[in-house]
């Protein structure tokens, strides 16, 4: 009796093993992280701000995305800016949330311009790297998976990024989460983000 609640524990171990090993692997987490250097920009963005712990930003999301829905914005290309380095306290973190408004015409763009601060991205070069989408925990486990990697390159590379943008297209239906590393871009380019914490941003 006792060897076959053994042997069932090991077969319940097991299945549990494939079944987690099964759902990290649909999750992306054995595929092999590439970062390359390629561009990013030019880009016309709205935003909002915002400062404290990563794992509070669906709650500024849910408010962003309620106002510009509110202001007539259908789709959202949106994206993230993160201003400051990992091992600043929780609570002082600083990230823009935000919706590219390329595509729209010069006049949505200049009725969204009247609700929201605009910041112009510009064209410039970068590191980038991609990882599927597949729930929300992608977000973690995209960047536990692909900022390490850029560390690596960072360090071989001798250059260190600005900020951090990671792109997630379309805000209903992100298919994949692309993160980017300005090369060579100065800090001064995103004074005008930096200034939206201090209320006296655009």
């Amino acid at each position: 009796m006792k060897k076959k609640i053994i042997v069932l524990f090991v077969l319940v171990l097991a299945g549990l093993l494939i079944l987690a090993g099964v759902g990290y692997g649909y999750m992306g987490g054995f595929r092999a992280v590439e970062v390359e250097e390629g561009s990013f920009g030019p880009h016309i963005m709205i935003f909002a701000t915002h400062r404290g712990p990563y794992e509070n930003l669906q709650s500024s999301w849910d408010d962003f995305q309620k106002s510009y829905e509110e202001a007539g914005l259908k789709k959202c290309h949106s994206l993230s800016v993160y201003l400051d380095a990992p091992d600043t306290p929780p609570e002082e973190l600083r990230t823009i949330i935000g919706c590219a408004i390329d595509d729209l015409s010069d006049a949505e763009r200049a009725n969204l311009a009247r609700r929201f601060p605009v910041f112009h991205i510009p064209a410039m070069d970068a590191m980038v790297s991609e990882f599927p989408f597949r729930n929300g925990l992608s977000f973690m486990l995209g960047a536990m998976k692909v900022y390490p990697e850029f560390q690596r390159v960072m360090q071989e590379r001798n250059f260190q990024p600005a900020v951090a943008f990671e792109v997630y297209g379309d805000a209903d239906n992100i298919q994949k989460i692309e993160f980017v590393m300005p090369i060579s871009e100065p800090r001064e380019t995103f004074a005008p983000l930096e200034a939206a914490f201090s209320g006296n941003g655009p």
